[in-house]
């Protein structure tokens, strides 16, 4: 099994002395955490920042290139909740208060440098970290019902609130991210995300999670679900990625949504087939070809072809006729839309062909259907 995820430090100093220093004396193991790489630089700290996304930042004030000031400014403002230590000399002190204006949590003198106070301060950083409740963003009241409404094809205003959220909360989601929809998530499966204050968690029922997380994290939290899976059989999941923006994060959930309605086996099938299957149910009341779904997806047609029905069992013809039928029965059966309305929603514009489609399929024309559906209620109330 995968052990808890610990706390990432990273290390920034110009002196190779004292990097290597802290990685060896420090018992980091103590306080859950590691070391996952250091720097001599400011420039260079930031580039194994947004490549590590560390919890706790320990950086020196004064240095080549890149001072810490500068360096934690950044940090601050792309990670807020990154925990920084600074290093200085005496004669930084007032650097060294400029820091902590900055949002630096302390500061520790090299001269004088104390054991007792660095253990000081990685132990209340530990207990902030693992002790801060991982609160999932909050968003618009309501937001669950109006998601699963719109999911289902309902009009409603989720795009637009989607569109609010994707300017504040959810700004981050415009770089790259990953989407998971995971079935069966365990109780502690979320703890992996005390590392990442970039992730969105929607809980729907007992049992569905909808995760998207910044690119960065996306290979340690495969891994863990990977790794998971091996003392939770029934845990589930697909993924798509890497995704920027609305439009993707909602071709992302609509590809989910008709997966686990199909069949509960979601990493049986590959984004592509699920790009294809939202863009044919997406576009049922117009015309389309596999060269088109192939277009979209990204695919050669027969490469589409082949796999799609390698992983459907149906040819991509057979299972827009099938989603197409499907609609039809839905409408004669729960609405009083007539004939000619429902042939448009499916695509075929003329009524005298859509009834005689659907007498071939079905056996019966639409009206017998209608009528027999109706007389069917009836005798079960």
């Amino acid at each position: 099994m995968m052990k808890m995820a610990t706390i990432k430090v990273l290390i920034v100093d110009d002196d190779t002395i004292v990097r290597r220093g802290l990685r060896a004396t420090v018992d980091w193991e103590k306080f859950g955490m590691t070391v996952v790489a250091d720097a001599p630089n400011g420039k260079r700290g930031w580039e194994e920042f947004l490549n590590h996304q560390p919890d706790i930042v320990i950086t020196d004030i004064v240095m080549p290139e890149e001072g810490g000031l500068e360096f934690s400014r950044k940090v601050k403002a792309h990670a807020p909740k990154t925990k920084i230590l600074l290093l200085s000399c005496h004669k930084d002190f007032e650097y060294a208060q400029a820091g902590l204006k900055l949002g630096a949590s302390g500061y520790l003198l090299k001269t004088v440098f104390d054991d007792q106070e660095l253990n000081h301060f990685l132990t209340t950083f530990q207990k902030e970290i693992l002790e801060t409740p991982k609160k999932v963003d909050t968003v618009f009241p309501g937001f669950q019902e109006c998601f699963l409404l719109w999911l289902s094809g309902y009009k409603n205003d989720f795009e637009q609130r989607l569109e609010e959220l994707f300017s504040d909360k959810w700004k981050w989601m415009n770089d790259p991210y990953f989407a998971y929809f995971v079935q069966n998530m365990p109780p502690s499966g979320q703890e992996i995300f005390h590392q990442s204050t970039k992730f969105v968690a929607l809980t729907f029922g007992t049992n569905l999670t909808y995760f998207f997380i910044d690119e960065s994290f996306h290979q340690e939290f495969l891994a863990h679900l990977t790794e998971t899976s091996v003392a939770h059989p029934d845990l589930n999941w697909i993924h798509a990625g890497p995704l920027s923006g609305k439009e993707e994060w909602m071709k992302s959930v609509r590809g989910f949504h008709h997966a686990q309605r199909k069949e509960g086996l979601l990493h049986h099938y590959p984004m592509v087939i699920l790009q294809a299957v939202e863009y044919i149910v997406r576009n049922l009341s117009n015309p389309m070809t596999v060269s088109d779904i192939a277009e979209e997806v990204g695919m050669s047609r027969s490469h589409l072809s082949t796999l799609f029905k390698k992983k459907m069992g149906d040819s991509v013809h057979s299972f827009i006729e099938k989603k197409r039928l499907q609609l039809s029965k839905q409408l004669l059966n729960g609405s009083s839309v007539n004939i000619q309305e429902i042939g448009e929603q499916i695509g075929i514009q003329d009524a005298k062909y859509f009834s005689k489609w659907f007498k071939r399929c079905t056996g019966f024309p639409p009206s017998y259907y209608r009528i027999q559906q109706k007389d069917d209620d009836q005798l079960t109330k």
